[in-house]
């Protein structure tokens, strides 16, 4: 990926906020879009982020921030089938959606 891409990737996800997204946000959207659904601890081993920042970024990529207040709508949570006390990470149709945005960079 050129920096031309790279920029108009950064832009792609500046428009979901364009002032405060962090960039774990974004690390945690594209772990999720090329791995498939994953559990928190896949998350946090991957990126080398605690379990609460991982819950706070999901939530607020989801449809509700944990604060009450609207999430980004990319992620859902999902039961895991093989263990019904875990959840898994998926990417939701608007999370698809640019996720084949970025793809046609």
């Amino acid at each position: 990926m050129d920096l031309r891409q790279l920029e108009r990737a950064l832009a792609a996800f500046s428009v979901l906020s364009p002032t405060s997204l962090p960039l774990h946000h974004v690390e945690v959207f594209l772990h999720v879009a090329q791995y498939g659904p994953c559990s928190y601890e896949a998350l946090e081993e991957a990126l080398d982020l605690s379990n609460s920042t991982v819950s706070r970024t999901v939530h607020a990529l989801g449809d509700q921030h944990r604060k009450g207040y609207d999430g980004h709508g990319l992620l859902e949570l999902a039961r895991d089938p093989e263990e019904g006390r875990r959840y898994l990470v998926g990417l939701t149709a608007r999370g698809k959606a640019l996720l084949r945005q970025l793809e046609g960079l």
